[in-house]
């Protein structure tokens, strides 16, 4: 489910803060010094655009460093001071950058900075009262900094709007800016358009190019081989077990033959997996399964809640460290 998170701008410091990363876009340069060209230029697509980035960040702590880590992209930031709500955006990237937020914003008395940082949508202004109905009714009464809403609170917003789409319409009069991911997708869909080609005298390279599409998209044949054998050929979430549609899908990122480890790895059917890569079905770090609330509704709301399917052997379940990465990062 989509979180609802609120930073606060109460002092003068903070009010800076804003005309330095809130109101004004902070330089894509500043950015590439910080994080290198490939990186920087990641974003920079997300943001084609912008002439800079939007971004937040807390200062290192316990309390900041929890809230901070369970932050996902496209999730909503809501900005707040003066009792009031007077931004709104949503989550584009997560970045534990000390360098890059100390050239943003500086050190505070203590030297620390606000390196805890998250990349934003540009924020669209909104103006409503902290206590004012309905608002009050689903959110906090107030706010000491760096702030999550509760799951049970956003459980009731969808509940009572239908989604959060909804939400921030009809209490904000704003908008739910396009994620990050559906941009990605539809830049991805033009360069297929762009490459697609048909060649109907050869049926036979036809026939070839199917079947290593199909090869492909289920995974490498050693890897899938060794998850079909942990988990006895079902899908760890629906439990199907027909082999022909089951894929093989890596936790954390693939990074080369190494990440090839049945830890690393889990047995999904294949719309499944196009839901988990597309961080719209997420795993916890200890197995539970967690929808985006678009799919509630939908015949995919019958997994909300439950644990994923684990292997005959131990020593093959997945790696904490590898599903905590997954889904911090989403993608």
């Amino acid at each position: 489910m989509r979180q609802i998170f609120i930073f606060t701008a109460g002092d003068k410091k903070a009010r800076v803060h804003l005309t330095d990363s809130i109101l004004n876009p902070v330089s894509f340069d500043w950015m590439q010094e910080a994080l290198g060209l490939e990186q920087t230029g990641y974003y920079r697509s997300l943001m084609p655009d912008q002439t800079g980035f939007y971004a937040w960040g807390a200062v290192p702590g316990p309390v900041n460093q929890r809230t901070w880590t369970t932050m996902q992209v496209g999730d909503l930031v809501l900005t707040v001071y003066a009792n009031q709500y007077h931004f709104l955006s949503t989550v584009i990237g997560k970045l534990h950058n000390q360098p890059l937020a100390s050239r943003i914003w500086g050190n505070d008395d203590e030297g620390k900075t606000w390196e805890y940082m998250y990349l934003l949508s540009p924020p669209q202004n909104i103006a409503v009262d902290v206590l004012s109905a309905p608002t009050v009714d689903y959110l906090n009464k107030g706010y000491r900094g760096f702030t999550r809403i509760s799951d049970d609170k956003t459980q009731v917003i969808v509940k009572h709007f239908g989604n959060l789409e909804t939400f921030v319409k009809q209490v904000f009069q704003a908008h739910i800016p396009q994620g990050h991911i559906a941009r990605e997708i539809e830049m991805a869909e033009k360069e297929a358009d762009v490459s697609a080609t048909f060649a109907p005298r050869d049926m036979v390279d036809g026939r070839k190019k199917v079947l290593q599409e199909i090869v492909r998209r289920q995974g490498q044949p050693k890897f899938r081989k060794a998850l079909l054998a942990a988990y006895n050929s079902k899908c760890v979430v629906t439990d199907c077990g027909v082999g022909s549609v089951l894929e093989a899908a890596h936790i954390a990122p693939y990074l080369g033959t190494e990440s090839n480890t049945v830890q690393n790895g889990l047995l999904l059917r294949a719309d499944i997996h196009t839901l988990f890569d597309l961080g719209q079905l997420k795993i916890t770090p200890d197995g539970r399964i967690e929808l985006q609330e678009t799919l509630f509704g939908t015949v995919y709301e019958q997994y909300q809640g439950q644990r994923i399917k684990q292997p005959a052997t131990q020593a093959n379940a997945p790696s904490v460290e590898a599903l905590a990465l997954k889904y911090e990062l989403v993608l």
